[in-house]
């Protein structure tokens, strides 16, 4: 059985699908949207933290949370699709963190340049 800390996620829903095309079609997401989003987040084991209005994005609302199972991330966009919304929900970590993934990154990718070279060269 794996064991894993809080998630932190971000979620972004476009509250009328479709309409983006048109100037002014889109309105602002109303407070009783937000709520029952939220509400249907947590029944998943979400826990929202922060809701936003996107402006001038192909998105209207961006939640912000932790769940403590990574599985509820896909759970998120399945509720909001369920709710005829369009969802794109992402793992969200810290910038110190994110540093220290991208160097781990780097070491790894380093790592399998050199080995690849070595195996070339003991072949020529």
């Amino acid at each position: 059985m794996e064991v894993c800390g809080v998630v932190q996620f971000v979620t972004v829903v476009q509250i009328r699908p479709g309409a983006g095309g048109k100037i002014g079609s889109r309105g602002t997401a109303h407070a009783a949207q937000w709520q029952h989003l939220k509400n249907q987040i947590q029944l998943v084991g979400g826990r929202v933290n922060q809701i936003w209005n996107v402006l001038g994005n192909d998105y209207d609302l961006l939640f912000m949370g932790e769940a403590d199972d990574p599985k509820t991330l896909h759970r998120i966009d399945a509720v909001c699709k369920g709710e005829g919304y369009t969802a794109k929900t992402h793992p969200a970590i810290e910038a110190e963190e994110y540093a220290r993934l991208v160097e781990d990154t780097a070491k790894v990718l380093d790592y399998g340049r050199r080995s690849r070279r070595a195996d070339v060269e003991r072949e020529a």
